[in-house]
């Protein structure tokens, strides 16, 4: 009797064993499994043609995909940052009244990229726009993380 106790314990710690240690895996790659997030980012500076920064200017993000539409004021430094945005393609427009009308497609967001669009805007009347159609930079100075997206 005592050996076959002897074997049902043995079996017993190794199953407990391999269980102490997948509990310890699921624990340590619980966060980094957790933080890893679908959406991405635009962020910016808005600017005059001094390169003095111009607070309260209206940004609207459009995305082209579905018309879903977001709007932001910059701050008194002037900065503005959506974040939160579906992978996809968008349209970019500032507006501040003095200035021309801002207007930038397309602007291509990944997932887990923050695309920085600084925005230069002219003196001049709302009524005049100043469209902007060169690709968004490749380079994402907001994050060191590594993405990829699979289609």
């Amino acid at each position: 009797m005592k050996v076959r106790v002897q074997r049902v314990n043995s079996a017993l710690t190794k199953s407990l064993f391999r269980g102490l240690i997948c509990a310890g895996f699921v624990l340590v790659s619980g966060p980094k499994a957790f933080s890893q997030t679908f959406y991405g980012s635009v962020v910016g500076t808005v600017t005059d043609s001094t390169g003095a920064v111009v607070p309260g200017t209206v940004i609207t993000l459009i995305n082209l995909g579905t018309t879903d539409k977001r709007v932001t004021t910059t701050d008194e430094a002037g900065l503005y940052r959506f974040v939160n945005l579906v992978p996809g393609r968008y349209r970019e427009e500032a507006e501040k009244p003095g200035f021309k009308r801002f207007v930038r497609e397309p602007v291509v967001v990944e997932v887990e990229s923050a695309v920085r669009i600084d925005v230069g805007l002219e003196v001049g009347e709302a009524s005049q726009t100043v469209e902007v159609t060169a690709q968004t930079p490749l380079l994402q100075s907001e994050s060191s993380s590594l993405g990829q997206v699979v289609e």
